[in-house]
């Protein structure tokens, strides 16, 4: 397998650049595919896309908080991305994505030492859940 690259889907179609050898394309996607592999019509390498359908796009953030469940329960997550909208990409690790310790649907609070401002004091409830990462939005 080749390389990995995030594309960015506007009106169901990704305009794929080649890391190899930097030659252009449109393709159409379905909306309901998240990745997709792409051989370079030039070069013939193959590129592992994965889709960005998101209408504001997500600021890189790296650094760890302490999430705090309903539950009672503290975990050490890794922030991954924040986006304009209040929605924030986080990773858990692997033994509470298997043990289900947060599901969709779920209210969370953060303790956030390095930077108090950046999670605040409000709660905020998990959207989705892919393996160790999940999707967060603040609640109003």
């Amino acid at each position: 397998m080749g390389k990995k690259i995030i594309v960015r889907v506007i009106n169901n179609r990704m305009q794929f650049k080649c890391p190899s050898c930097a030659a252009r394309r449109n393709y159409p996607v379905q909306p309901n595919i998240r990745s997709k592999n792409i051989r370079c019509s030039k070069c013939q390498s193959i590129t592992r896309c994965t889709l960005n359908r998101r209408t504001t796009p997500r600021e890189l953030s790296s650094g760890k908080a302490i999430m705090l469940t309903n539950e009672g329960k503290h975990i050490e997550v890794n922030i991954h991305d924040i986006s304009i909208d209040g929605g924030i990409g986080i990773d858990i690790p692997i033994a509470a994505a298997r043990a289900r310790t947060v599901t969709p649907g779920a209210e969370i609070r953060f303790n956030c030492k390095w930077n108090p401002r950046l999670l605040g004091s409000g709660s905020f409830k998990v959207i989705n859940s892919n393996g160790q990462r999940l999707g967060i939005k603040k609640m109003l």
